[in-house]
Order: C-alpha cells, then structure tokens, then sequence
C-alpha cells in the first residue's frame, strides 16, 4: 500500500524533530555539566587581591545641590534626600559587573570575594538610581537645568537605566536642545550593542525627532 505523499513528509518530520531534540538535550546536558564543573572548580580558587579592578571613581561636587534651607515643596524634599544618598553611594567603592556570573567572579577572584564584589556592584546600580530619582524630583520641583546636569552625570559614568535616557531626552526636547539629542542618540545607538533593553530609548529619541 502506497503512504500518502503528505503522511510521508510528516513521518520525516517527526523523525527530524525526534533526532533535532535528542540533540539538543545533550547539549544541554552538557552545558550543564560543564556549568557544574566550571563551579565545582571555582569553588577552590585562592582569595585574590581586588587592588588592580576597574573601580567606578565618581565626583559629584560639579553639580548644582540643594540646600536644607531651600526646600519648599515636597519634590525638593525628594530631590535631596536622593541627593544625599548619591553623595553617600559615590564614596563607596563602585564595579560595574554586568555581564559577568558569579561563578565568572568565582573563579577570577575567589569564593572569598563573591560578598565584597557584589556589594561593589550593588553601590554602583544604587548610585545610578539615587541618580535617577534625584534628577527626576528636580524636574518636579521645575528645577530643569539641575535635573539635566544631574541626569547627564549619570549617562557619563554609564547608566544602564533606560527611564535616565528616556526622562534626559524629554528634557532637551523641552528646553530645545536638539543637538544634545542627536548626541544622546548616537551615544545610545553605540551603547545598545551591549544593552539591548536601550532599544526602546532610541525609539523614543526618534519619535520625539520625528514630532
């Protein structure tokens, strides 16, 4: 009896997919047993010096403060409370570890390290947020000029929060700063190859040049 030409192309399907599956479950359980030796290896590494790492070295005295006396509306008493945390945070040793794992960390720099290196990163993603609602709370307060200034001081040390970026170009579009803008863009179509999430920033920026 002749199989039918469609019951025949979808014998092979199902083959291909049953071998396609079989392959990638063992590469799977490979990468995991890989995974599991790289860990179970960087579970012995020596407690290295962190002297020689790239540390986030951050000056803050530039920009424009608020002064405990000047605070008449709530949007102030925001903007310097977060402030005072952004001038606390940039004192605080800083790493940007984006990008790299644990077991990564573990294995350069020793299990021993782990704590330390994660309370490095986590003071600088703690920086760029104080950053953030710092200058988003000047902006409320009608402070525009200091909101930028802040908001730019964040994108130099390389903020990876894409509401900085969306909240930043909105400012310039209002104080008509077009040709801040188009730097903004160029510095985010580079930035996006590592940080695909600023996708959805650069639309915004080409929207608002698009208006």
């Amino acid at each position: 009896m002749k199989i039918p030409f469609f019951l025949s192309l979808f014998i092979l399907f199902i083959v291909f997919y049953n071998i396609k599956l079989r392959k990638v479950s063992k590469e799977i359980t490979n990468s995991r047993k890989n995974f599991l030796e790289k860990e179970r290896e960087a579970m012995f590494v020596r407690k290295k010096s962190l002297d020689n790492l790239e540390y986030i070295s951050v000056s803050l005295e530039d920009l424009p403060v608020l002064k405990e006396e000047e605070l008449f509306s709530d949007a102030e008493k925001q903007a310097y409370h977060h402030q005072k945390s952004a001038f606390t945070l940039a004192s605080k040793p800083m790493l940007n570890l984006s990008g790299i794992s644990n077991t990564d960390l573990k294995f350069q720099y020793g299990p021993a390290n782990l704590e330390t290196l994660m309370n490095y990163e986590h003071n600088y993603e703690n920086l760029l947020n104080a950053l953030l609602n710092w200058g988003k709370y000047l902006k409320e307060a009608n402070r525009i000029e200091d909101a930028i200034a802040v908001l730019e001081k964040a994108v130099l040390i390389g903020s990876d929060l894409s509401q900085n970026y969306i909240l930043l170009s909105d400012l310039y579009n209002e104080t008509k700063q077009k040709d801040k803008l188009l730097k903004l863009k160029e510095l985010i179509e580079n930035r996006q190859k590592q940080n695909p999430i600023l996708k959805k920033v650069l639309q915004h920026i080409e929207h608002i040049l698009n208006m």
